[in-house]
C-alpha cells in the first residue's frame, strides 16, 4: 500500500508540475498542494511514510541554505555602503531606523501570539529531522553570539555568530578599501557579488519544489492530525492581515511624525501606489524602481537618498517577512510542542529575527528562508515551516506591503534627519 500511495503522489507531482507549466502561480500551486496532500492523507492514513520522503528531504535543504544566504547577503550589504563614512551616517541611520520597523514588527507578533495564544492543545503532530534544542539562558546566549569556530557554527546551524562574523568581514573590506587597497579587495568583492547571485538561484530552484514539498508533508502528517489543528493555522493567517495593517499604518505612521516628523497622513496618500504594486507581485525587489521614484517625485526625497535606502530596504529589515511572520510561526510552533517561554526567550526570539533580517532577499519565498533562519536558531523544528506554507502563500501578499511601506518610510526617515527632502514636494 505504501508503494501504491508513493505512485499515486508522483502522479501528483506530475500533476503540479503540469500546472507550472500552464503557467499558474505559485501561490495557487502551494495551495494545490496542500489540498491535495490532505486529501492523500485522507485516503490513505496509515501508508504516507515514503512520499512523506520527499518533504523530509526539502526541510534538509531550507536549513541547508541557511548559513550561505546570510553570510553572503550580510557582507554584501556591509560592503554596499562603500566606505566606513557613509556606513557611520546614512549606513547606520538607515539600518538603525529599517531595524526598529524589524524590533516593533516582532513585537507585533508577539504580543497577538500570547495574547490569542496560537497554537495552544492543538493537535499538529511534527516529524522533526532536526532535534528540538533548549534555548539558553541569556548570559550563555549573548556569549554565544560572538563565533569560536565558525565551521562548527555553521554545522550546527548557528546562524547569531555567522551573522557577527559576516558583519565583520565585511567592516574590514571597507578598511582595506579606505586604506587604498582596492585591487587587493576587488576580486573578493566579486566573488561576494557572484556568490550571493549563485545562492539566490539556488534558492529560487530549492522553493520551486514548495508545494511538492507541502503535499508530501501533508500526505505524512494528515492521517495523525484532527480537524482541531486547521483552527490555528487559518488564525495565524487572519492575525498576520491585523499585523500588517497595524504596523503598515499604526506604527509606521507614529515613526514617521515622531522620528521624521514628518505628517504621516501625506505619505500614507502618495505611497498606497507602492504598496499595490508590493502586494500584488509579492516582491519586495519587484517594488523597487516604482518605490524609488515615488520618493523622488512625490515626496521631494534626494535621488542619493532614495536610491540608498529603498533598496536597502528589500534586503534587510522586513517587518513583514522577517519579523511578525517567522516570530508568530515560531510562538505557534512552540505552544504545539507545549514548550514554556519566558521573557528572556520572547526578547531572544525578537532579537534573532531582527540579526535575521540582515540577512533576506526581497522576492516570493522569502518569509521561508527567514522563518528556517528563526527556527535553526531558537531549536525548532524546520518541518513546520513547510506545514505553515500554504498559510505563508496566502499571507505573502499583506507581509510585501508591509515590506515596501517600510522601505518607504525609511528613506522618508533618513531623508528628513539628513535634510535631503524637498518639503515643499512632500506637503504638496
Amino acid at each position: 500500500m505504501k508503494f501504491l500511495v508513493l505512485f499515486i503522489g508522483f502522479i501528483l507531482f506530475y500533476g503540479l508540475s503540469f500546472m507550472k507549466k500552464k503557467g499558474i502561480s505559485f501561490g495557487i500551486r502551494v495551495i494545490s498542494g496542500a489540498i491535495l496532500g490532505i486529501i492523500l492523507g485522507f485516503l490513505f492514513k496509515d501508508s504516507t511514510e515514503y512520499i512523506g520522503v520527499f518533504g523530509r528531504i526539502y526541510a534538509n535543504l531550507l536549513f541547508a541554505l541557511v548559513i550561505p544566504i546570510l553570510l553572503a547577503s550580510v557582507i554584501k550589504i556591509v560592503i554596499s555602503t562603500e566606505n566606513l563614512a557613509n556606513l557611520r551616517s546614512m549606513g547606520l541611520k538607515t539600518i538603525g531606523v529599517l531595524s526598529l520597523h524589524n524590533v516593533l514588527g516582532s513585537l507585533i507578533g508577539v504580543v497577538l501570539a500570547v495574547l490569542f495564544k496560537i497554537g495552544k492543545n492543538a493537535n499538529i503532530p511534527i516529524e522533526t529531522s532536526n532535534e528540538v534544542k533548549e534555548v539558553p539562558g541569556f548570559a550563555d546566549a549573548f556569549v554565544n553570539f560572538f563565533p569560536k569556530n565558525i565551521v562548527a557554527d555553521a554545522s550546527k546551524g548557528s546562524v547569531i555568530p555567522i551573522i557577527v562574523f559576516a558583519v565583520l568581514i565585511g567592516l574590514s573590506v571597507l578598511q582595506l578599501i579606505e586604506r587604498g587597497k582596492d585591487k587587493e579587495v576587488k576580486p573578493f568583492v566579486d566573488f561576494i557579488e557572484s556568490f550571493s547571485e549563485i545562492i539566490f538561484r539556488l534558492i529560487g530552484f530549492v522553493t520551486d519544489f514548495t508545494p511538492y514539498a507541502v503535499l508530501s508533508l501533508l500526505a505524512s502528517s494528515i492521517g495523525r492530525i484532527d480537524y482541531s489543528a486547521v483552527k490555528p493555522l487559518l488564525f495565524i493567517l487572519i492575525l498576520t492581515y491585523i499585523a500588517s495593517v497595524f504596523h503598515s499604518y499604526i506604527t509606521t505612521g507614529a515613526m514617521i511624525g515622531i522620528i521624521g516628523k514628518l505628517n504621516p497622513f501625506k505619505f500614507f496618500k502618495k505611497n498606497w501606489p507602492v504598496q499595490a504594486i508590493g502586494f500584488t507581485t509579492q516582491s519586495s525587489v519587484g517594488s523597487i524602481g516604482a518605490n524609488i521614484e515615488n520618493l523622488t517625485k512625490n515626496m521631494g526625497v534626494s535621488e542619493k537618498v532614495a536610491s540608498f535606502v529603498a533598496p536597502m530596504g528589500a534586503t534587510m529589515g522586513m517587518p513583514g517577512c522577517a519579523g511578525f511572520w517567522p516570530v508568530m510561526s515560531a510562538l505557534l510552533t512552540v505552544n504545539v510542542l507545549g514548550i514554556n517561554y519566558s521573557i528572556s526567550d520572547y526578547i531572544m526570539l525578537v532579537f534573532v529575527a531582527l540579526l535575521v533580517s540582515l540577512g533576506t532577499v526581497g522576492v516570493p519565498g522569502t518569509a521561508t528562508i527567514t522563518t528556517t533562519a528563526v527556527f535553526a536558531a531558537m531549536g525548532l523544528p524546520i518541518e513546520m515551516v513547510v506545514i505553515l506554507s500554504p498559510i505563508s502563500s496566502l499571507a505573502d501578499m499583506g507581509r510585501t506591503a508591509t515590506n515596501v511601506t517600510a522601505a518607504a518610510s525609511s528613506a522618508l526617515i533618513v531623508a528628513s534627519s539628513e535634510n535631503e527632502i524637498d518639503r515643499s514636494i512632500y506637503n504638496n
